[in-house]
């Protein structure tokens, strides 16, 4: 009988990995035996946060995450994952000992200053779902947070914080959500 070949994996350390919560608000994540450009720009196109190389600690959470896929098209199949894992990753990778190198869009859906940003509201009468505004936290000492409409009834929106999806919905007032410059026109 001849020996077995042994099933190659590839290092954790040399692994790159891309999890978040995407455009739509679904928390997604994969992992890839290498770095891919092409797979970085897909998952910065969906909102994604890209990680490489990536330290022992992140990289021992991340393989929780499924294997990903590119396909020749330059697509990719980035996969729906547990919102807490995308909660635990996001921890691990903003602790301050933390080495790993993370890569995400430059702009971050912010404006800056050149042109517009889509999904950015020009007055409150143009707030719709999906759209992202200021608004404050329960106590006024709070400040002010980016939070993405998730409905509209009237003068009346229900949002949920853009960066900390899993603490829930707040329910305000047109004139208690500030907008963000979207540029000019």
């Amino acid at each position: 009988m001849g020996k077995q070949k042994e099933k190659k994996t590839a290092e954790p350390s040399g692994q790159f990995f891309v999890f978040g919560i995407d455009e739509d608000g679904k928390p997604r994540g994969a992992r890839f035996a290498e770095f891919n450009e092409r797979v970085l720009n897909f998952a910065l196109g969906l909102g994604l946060i890209g990680v490489h190389p990536a330290s022992a600690k992140f990289s021992e959470l991340a393989m929780k995450l499924p294997p990903g896929r590119l396909y020749t098209s330059g697509k990719g199949f980035i996969p729906n994952v547990r919102r807490d894992l995308v909660k635990s990753l996001n921890e691990v990778l903003s602790s301050p000992n933390d080495e790993s190198q993370k890569h995400q869009r430059p702009n971050d859906g912010r404006a800056d200053g050149n042109r517009p940003v889509a999904g950015l509201p020009r007055s409150w009468d143009q707030i719709a779902v999906g759209q992202l505004v200021l608004a404050t936290g329960d106590e006024p000492q709070d400040g002010f947070w980016e939070c993405v409409v998730e409905s509209r009834h009237e003068d009346v929106l229900t949002l949920r914080l853009r960066d900390y999806p899993e603490q829930g919905t707040y329910v305000r007032h047109l004139a208690q959500v500030a907008l963000l410059h979207p540029g000019p026109e």
